[in-house]
């Protein structure tokens, strides 16, 4: 079978953005880490910060992950995230019990640990509003990509950015917002009265949604980045009831699991969200026919460990993982075509397979 709009779906990491200009994961951590540890502007949660971090690495060794990635921007914003949840977290009672070290250097009712949160998050912004999204044109190709299969296609991001939408022209492109701008779950159903290419699914928000938390919680797109934009981090917030983040975790469960599904393509996706990874397992264990594409620059003597390390945080066979040793830019610019894709699910790429 070739491919069509249902057996393809793209998941999009922070390396997609980096040829747009944007930081990826680690730049962030080390950019973190040095207003931290240099005297810089964070540096008055310095305690705080080796408490989280060391944690973090402990907690993941009890896991048996014991790789060299460390900790990471993503892994302390979901701790932060979490601790600031304070009594609505239900763990939130015991917490003192557990580290008497922990109530030292969060401060009086957690105050270091939140305030440590909204500087990450105004960092964040600072990153990711970037004066110009020329460099972010390559993007357009999903746009040509579209017109090739016949059929829209379905995008899934982790980014805060506009790269995709500054790219594509506007009226090929869905976001979930009415002509109001207020975020409507309905526009992602199949419509053929539109002209849409691209559903395009930000699964931890972007940097220009705003909430209104005294209108039933109603989310806007707004014509430029905000910020107090509307962003979340870590598995907790992307399960709650509040919509679009439930809705979107649904619908990448349910266009993932479908029978003709054959492509799942990562691009700049480094494999570190534990429940994406699990529905990528779940999607790739009931269909014989489905593969993971994994687009990264990986110097090509490491193909086959990166390969290794993708099956084990998916939790699959090697032999379902196929790894492309492109940037974004080159990618979409260059490999992203039908006679591209269509080798990797009848076998004949010739990328290790």
């Amino acid at each position: 079978m070739g491919l069509r709009d249902d057996s393809i779906i793209f998941l999009l990491g922070a390396g997609a953005s980096v040829d747009a200009g944007l930081k990826h994961a680690k730049q962030m951590t080390e950019d973190i880490e040095t207003k931290v540890l240099n005297n810089g502007e964070l540096s008055k949660y310095r305690d705080l910060y080796y408490f989280l971090k060391s944690s973090i690495i402990y907690q993941k060794g009890l896991s048996g992950h014991f790789d060299n990635d460390g900790t990471n921007i993503e892994d302390l914003m979901n701790v932060l995230s979490e601790l600031n949840l304070k009594h609505q977290n239900t763990l939130y009672p015991f917490i003192g019990s557990w580290n008497v070290h922990l109530s030292k250097v969060s401060g009086k009712d957690f105050e270091n640990a939140e305030e440590l949160e909204k500087q990450i998050r105004k960092q964040l912004f600072n990153w990711i509003n970037v004066r110009s999204y020329d460099e972010a044109q390559y993007f357009s190709n999903f746009e040509k990509f579209a017109d090739e299969l016949g059929s829209p296609i379905r995008i899934f991001t982790l980014n805060y950015d506009l790269c995709v939408e500054r790219a594509v022209n506007p009226e090929n492109i869905e976001l979930g917002f009415d002509e109001k701008r207020n975020w409507e779950w309905s526009r992602f159903e199949p419509n053929e009265n539109v002209n849409t290419k691209i559903y395009l699914y930000k699964l931890h928000g972007s940097i220009d949604w705003q909430r209104d938390e005294k209108n039933s919680h109603l989310l806007t797109k707004c014509d430029s980045p905000q910020e107090k934009s509307d962003l979340i981090f870590g598995t907790t917030a992307k399960l709650s009831s509040r919509d679009p983040y439930l809705f979107y975790v649904h619908e990448f469960r349910k266009y993932s699991l479908q029978e003709p599904l054959r492509l799942i393509v990562t691009i700049g996706y480094s494999f570190s969200d534990e429940y994406l990874n699990s529905l990528i397992r779940q999607a790739i264990l009931s269909n014989d026919n489905a593969v993971v594409l994994s687009v990264s620059p990986i110097a090509k003597e490491k193909v086959d460990i990166e390969r290794a390390r993708i099956a084990a945080k998916v939790g699959v066979d090697v032999g379902k993982i196929v790894v492309q040793n492109f940037t974004a830019k080159e990618f979409l610019s260059n490999k992203l075509s039908l006679e591209n894709l269509s080798k990797i699910i009848t076998n004949e790429s010739d990328t290790p397979f």
